[in-house]
C-alpha cells in the first residue's frame, strides 16, 4: 500500500493527518546529454479558519538524484532557501517559528530517495507555493537502448518499518478552489550535430514536438534535429492534479552511445572546475564461467506481476551457456533455493528449472532480501565467480545492512550483484544501492512495460569477465609537453602504512606512535573550568577532529566500477581550483584483462559556465562518504594517520564534516546538510504576484549556447570485437509493428516547423503476461473534487492508469512477439530445435515447400535426400538453421533478446557438422549452403 506525497498536518484531536488541497503541478525538466535540470512547482491551500502552525511536505526522488534548488511562498511572503549544516537549518527554523514568521526547513529522510519538508506559520485561507531544483543524472534504459527520464509520484512503504496511509485514510480539510491541474514538460537537447529519433512516454499521454523545445517561438520556421519536446496532454475540461503514476520518458537518439568528456566552469567560485566523463563500453572479451544465481522476489506484491517474471526467467534460462552453474533463490518472509547448491546447465537442470518457474507464484509473504541475498553467498560454489542478478517490486527497511554486507563480499572482485527493480513501488534507494555497493548496474521497469532485453542485458554482464582495475588519467595541454597526470595520486595518499617499532617488538600504527608521544595529563588541575554548556558539543567535538587534504581530483565514484559493454556509466571530477592555468585535453581510461590491457582516449569537450555537473559531482561525492567510503576512506591526515586506523565515532564525525563542506559549497542537501528558507527582511518580495509565481529554471537558451559549443568526437574502441549490423534506432523504429496499441492512441502531424505527434505510450505485453484491465472513470463531478481534496502531492491514482494496455483477446491470432518467445521456448538446452510440425506453424511456412527447397539445394550439390531429411541429426541441424534464419528476418529488432539463443543455436551447429563430417555423415554439405538455408524462411 502505498503512500503518496503532498502536505499534511497532525490535528491534535485526529489520530488521522490531515492533507491540504492541491491545486496544481507543474514541472519543467530540461535534459542534456545524460542529465537532466527538473523544477517541480506545486501550490496547495489551507481551506480552514485556522493557521496551521506546522506541517509537512513528503515527496520523493531517485537514489542519486540531488536537490540543489528550494523556494516556498507563504502567501505573499516569499521565503528564500540557503544550504546549511542540519543543526544550524533546524536552529534557523525554530528560531523563525518562535517568532511567528513563516520559515521553511527540507530534510532527507531515512530513506535516500525521500525528502521532508517542516513549514511552519501557514495562514488560514492561504495559498503555498512550492519550488524544489533537482539534478540527477538519466538511467540507460537497455529495453529501447535509450535513456530513461522518470518523475515519482508516490513513496512506497518499507517492510518492515510498519503501516503507512493510504488515500483511503486521508481525512481532506475542504475542497480546493480554481483547480488549475497538471502541466509538466521535458525539453530534450542533445549535442550538436545529433538527431534525436524518437521521444515517447509508456506512462501518459504525451505531446511530442521534434525539432523545437517549449521556449522556440511559435513562428520560428527553424528545424533543429538535436531538439525535442514532450508535454503531457490533459483531458479535455479535466483539472486534476493527479498525476496518478510514476511519469516516464523515453529518449532515443543517435550518439548514446558514444562516449564523451564534458568540463564545466563554475560561474561563481573562483577557478573552479567540473568533469562529467560518460563512459559506454564497446569491447569483446572472451566471456568467463561464473556461478549466476536468479534472486527472486516472490513476496506478496508480486502477485500482479509474477507472469512478466516467469516469462522473463524463461528467456533468462534457454541464454545461459552450457556449462554454466546457475540456480534460483525465491524469497518472501523466507528463502528457499532450487537445488541445494548450483547445478551445471545442461538437459536434465534446464528441464527442472522450467517446470520449477511454471509452479512460481506470490505466495511467500513478507520481503527479508537481506536473508536471502545472505545466503546466496555463503551457498556459493568454491572457485568462481559469483554474479546474483536480484529481481523485485519491493522495499526493505534495513537496506543499509544489505549495502555493508553486499559492498563486503564484492570487495574482492569475486562476486557482483545486479537488480532490476519491477514496478512503480520499487525502492530506488534499494536497486540503486545494491548495484552501486555490488558492482553492478541496475535496471527499472514498470508493470505496463516489457521486460526480456533488460533481463538478457543484465545477464550479459554477468557474463563479462570481471575487470576491476581501472584507472582514469588526465592529459592537460601544456606550453612545453604534454603531461598526463593519475587522478588518485596526491600528496597525502602514501603507500607507508606502518612505521617500524624502536624496541623491535614489531610494527606500530602512526596513530599509536602519535598517541605514546603525548605528555601525561594531571587528573587534578587546579585551574580547570568546566566547559559552557551552551556550547553544542557536536561542533566543538567537529573544531578539534584531524584535518584531512583531499586529492587534487576528487572522482566520483572513487573506485571506478566494472564496465559493462553498452551499459552506460558516469565518472565525476571536481578538480583543484590550483590546477586552473593547466587546460584539460582528454581522459585516458586504462585497466587490464586476461585477454590484454584495454585503453579508451576521450577528448574533453569545454561547455561553458555551469552548476549541474558540480552538484552531480558533489551529490555522488557526498553518497559515498555517507556510506563510509570514497576518497575518505583510502586518506590519511596531516600527521600521517590512515583514516582506518580512527575510531567509528571519529570516522562518522569526519565523514560529516566533509559532507557538509561540499554540501555547503555547492549548495546541495544530503544527510548533513538541510535546505532552511526564511522571510526576506527586504519588504519589496512581498510585492511578488501571488497568482503568477514561476519557477527560477534553467532557460533553454543557456543549455543551447553550452551544446552550441560542444562536439561529442567518435572516441575509439577499448578493444576491437565484432560490429554491430544495422542501425541501432533504425532496428528499433522497425519494432512498432509488433507493439499493442490502445484504442485512444492517435498520431498527430502539426504543419508548423516542428514536427508534432501524438503518444499514449509504447504498450506492449510479454507472452504469458495478462496486462491490467482499463479501469471505468467515475463521472461524478463532486467525488472528483472530493478525491482531488484529499490526494497529497502528485494525488492519488486516477480511476484511469494511462498507458495500460486493455486484456487481450484469447481468439486473437499470435502476434509475432508471442511466436518469438513460444520459438525459444522450444529450443533444446544444448541450442537446437526439433523437425516438427509445431516448428513448422511458429515458423508459418510449409513443411513441404521447405522439403522441395532443401532437395534443390541438396540437388545442386550432388546429394539425393532420402525420406524427409530423416538420418541422424541432420534434421535437427536443418530445423535449427531455419529457427535462426526466422529470428535474423523476422525478429531483427529484438536482437536484444535472442541475440544470446542464436549464439547458442550457430555454437551447437558449428559443432555437429564437424561431427556429421568426421563420421562420414552430409555435414560438408549442409556447411556449404547453410547460408542459404538460414535465408529460406
Amino acid at each position: 500500500m502505498a503512500s503518496y506525497c503532498g502536505c499534511l498536518w497532525n490535528k491534535s484531536d485526529i489520530w488521522q493527518p490531515q492533507y491540504l488541497p492541491q491545486v496544481s503541478l507543474k514541472a519543467h525538466a530540461t535534459i542534456l546529454s545524460s542529465i537532466a535540470r527538473t523544477t517541480l512547482t506545486q501550490i496547495f491551500v489551507n481551506p480552514s479558519d485556522k493557521a496551521i502552525e506546522e506541517m509537512f511536505y513528503h515527496f520523493p526522488l531517485y537514489d542519486g538524484v540531488s536537490v540543489v534548488g528550494f523556494e516556498c511562498k507563504v502567501g505573499s511572503r516569499l521565503l528564500h532557501s540557503k544550504v546549511k549544516t542540519k543543526s544550524q537549518a533546524n536552529k534557523d527554523y525554530q528560531n523563525a517559528v518562535a517568532q511567528r514568521q513563516a520559515a521553511a526547513v527540507m530534510d532527507y529522510t531515512s530513506m535516500n530517495d525521500v525528502f521532508v519538508i517542516r513549514l511552519g506559520n501557514v495562514p488560514a485561507h492561504e495559498k503555498i507555493n512550492v519550488d524544489i531544483t533537482f539534478v540527477g543524472e538519466l538511467k540507460q534504459d537497455a529495453q529501447t537502448d535509450g535513456i530513461r527520464y522518470t518523475l515519482p509520484s508516490t513513496i512506497a512503504p518499507r517492510y518492515g518499518t510498519g503501516t503507512s496511509y493510504s488515500t483511503t485514510q486521508l481525512s481532506p480539510l475542504g475542497l480546493p478552489a480554481n483547480l488549475q491541474g497538471i502541466s509538466i514538460t521535458v525539453d530534450v537537447q542533445m549535442e550538436k550535430g545529433s538527431v534525436i529519433r524518437e521521444l515517447e512516454s509508456p506512462s501518459h499521454r504525451v505531446k511530442v514536438s521534434l525539432g523545437r523545445v517549449s521556449s522556440t517561438r511559435m513562428t520560428s520556421s527553424a528545424f533543429e534535429p538535436s531538439h525535442a519536446s514532450a508535454s503531457i496532454i490533459r483531458q479535455q475540461n479535466d483539472a486534476s492534479v493527479v498525476l496518478g503514476q510514476d511519469f516516464v520518458v523515453l529518449i532515443k537518439a543517435d550518439g548514446l552511445d558514444t562516449p564523451c568528456a564534458l568540463l564545466e566552469r563554475h560561474p561563481t567560485i573562483p577557478n573552479q572546475q567540473a568533469l562529467m566523463a560518460t563512459l559506454v563500453p564497446k569491447f569483446s572479451l572472451l566471456p568467463s564461467d561464473p556461478e549466476v544465481v536468479f534472486v527472486i522476489d516472490r513476496s506478496g506484491s508480486m502477485r500482479d506481476k509474477i507472469s512478466t517474471l516467469k516469462s522473463a526467467l524463461g528467456v533468462f534460462l534457454k541464454s545461459l551457456p552450457v556449462g554454466i552453474c546457475f540456480n534460483i533463490c525465491s524469497f518472501g518472509r523466507c528463502h528457499s533455493f532450487m537445488w541445494p547448491t548450483s547445478q551445471v546447465y545442461d538437459e536434465s537442470s534446464l528441464e527442472q528449472a522450467l517446470a520449477f518457474v511454471d509452479t512460481i507464484d506470490a505466495s511467500m509473504g513478507g520481503t527479508e532480501m537481506r536473508r536471502a541475498v545472505i545466503a546466496t553467498v555463503e551457498n556459493r560454489l568454491n572457485l568462481k565467480d559469483l554474479d546474483v542478478l536480484i529481481l523485485t517490486d519491493g522495499q526493505i527497511s534495513d537496506q543499509d545492512r544489505l549495502f555493508d554486507f553486499v559492498r563486503n563480499k564484492a570487495a574482492d572482485n569475486t562476486a557482483r550483484f545486479f537488480t532490476l527493480g519491477i514496478g512503480e513501488g520499487a525502492s530506488h534507494s534499494l536497486i540503486e544501492g545494491v548495484a552501486r555497493a555490488g558492482n553492478g548496474f541496475c535496471q527499472s521497469v514498470t508493470a505496463y512495460e516489457e521486460l526480456d532485453r533488460k533481463v538478457i542485458r543484465m545477464l550479459k554482464g554477468a557474463l563479462t569477465p570481471h575487470v576491476h582495475d581501472y584507472k582514469l588519467e588526465i592529459e592537460y595541454d601544456t606550453e612545453t609537453e604534454t603531461e598526463f597526470e593519475f587522478v588518485s595520486d596526491t600528496e597525502n595518499f602514501t603507500d607507508s602504512e606502518t612505521v617500524v617499532d624502536k624496541e623491535g617488538d614489531g610494527d606500530i600504527s602512526m596513530e599509536e606512535t602519535t598517541h605514546s608521544s603525548l605528555q601525561p595529563i594531571s587528573l587534578y588541575d587546579e585551574n580547570f573550568q568546566e566547559p559552557d554548556m551552551d556550547v553544542d558539543e557536536d561542533e566543538r567535538a567537529i573544531e578539534k577532529l584531524p584535518n584531512f587534504i583531499p586529492p587534487r581530483a576528487i572522482q566520483a565514484p572513487y573506485n571506478i566500477p566494472p564496465l559493462y559493454p553498452f551499459i552506460r556509466t558516469n565518472v565525476y571530477l571536481l578538480l583543484d581550483p590550483t590546477l586552473s592555468e593547466k587546460t584539460p585535453k582528454s581522459l585516458k581510461l586504462s585497466a587490464t584483462s586476461r585477454d590484454g590491457p584495454l585503453q579508451l582516449q576521450i577528448p574533453i569537450c569545454h561547455i561553458g559556465t555551469g552548476e549541474t555537473i558540480h552538484q552531480l559531482a558533489s551529490r555522488k561525492a557526498v553518497i559515498e562518504l555517507e556510506e563510509r567510503h570514497g576518497w575518505l576512506a583510502h586518506s590519511k591526515d596531516e600527521k600521517g594517520n590512515k583514516f582506518e586506523h580512527f575510531h567509528q565515532t571519529t570516522k562518522k564525525r569526519l565523514a560529516e564534516r566533509e559532507c557538509q563542506d561540499l554540501g555547503i559549497k555547492f549548495q546541495v542537501a544530503g544527510k548533513y546538510c538541510s535546505f532552511v528558507a526564511l522571510e526576506e527582511c527586504d519588504s519589496s518580495s512581498s510585492e511578488q504576484q501571488d497568482e503568477q509565481h514561476t519557477p527560477k529554471e534553467d532557460t533553454v537558451e543557456h543549455f543551447s549556447s553550452i551544446l552550441e559549443s560542444a562536439r561529442f568526437p567518435n572516441a575509439a574502441r577499448v578493444r576491437t570485437g565484432g560490429s554491430r549490423s544495422g542501425g541501432v534506432f533504425g532496428s528499433q523504429r522497425s519494432s512498432h509493428s509488433s507493439r499493442q496499441a490502445m484504442p485512444m492512441q492517435t498520431s498527430q502531424i502539426s504543419t508548423g516547423p516542428g514536427l508534432q505527434y501524438e503518444h499514449a505510450g509504447a504498450l506492449r505485453f510479454s507472452s504469458g503476461v495478462a496486462p491490467l484491465r482499463k479501469r471505468s472513470r467515475n463521472s461524478n463531478s463532486i467525488n472528483q473534487l472530493a478525491a482531488f481534496a484529499a490526494a497529497p502531492m502528485f494525488g492519488q491514482r486516477s480511476a484511469i492508469s494511462a498507458g495500460v494496455p486493455m486484456s487481450p483477446n484469447p481468439t486473437l491470432p499470435k502476434t509475432a512477439l508471442m511466436r518469438m518467445h513460444e520459438l525459444i521456448r522450444l529450443q533444446t538446452f544444448e541450442g537446437s530445435w526439433m523437425w516438427s510440425n509445431e516448428l513448422f506453424g511458429l515458423l508459418e511456412c510449409d513443411k513441404s515447400t521447405i522439403i522441395n527447397k532443401l532437395a534443390t539445394l541438396y540437388g545442386i550439390a550432388d546429394r539425393i535426400t532420402e525420406d524427409g531429411f530423416q538420418n541422424g541429426s541432420e534434421p535437427k541441424v536443418l530445423a535449427t538453421l531455419l529457427a535462426i534464419g526466422w529470428l535474423l528476418k523476422k525478429h531483427s529488432a529484438s536482437r536484444a533478446v535472442w541475440e544470446l539463443v542464436s549464439a547458442k543455436a550457430s555454437d551447437w551447429v558449428s559443432v555437429e557438422l564437424k561431427r556429421m563430417m568426421d563420421q562420414g555423415l552430409p555435414g560438408a554439405i549442409i556447411a556449404s549452403i547453410r547460408d542459404e538455408i538460414v535465408d529460406m524462411v
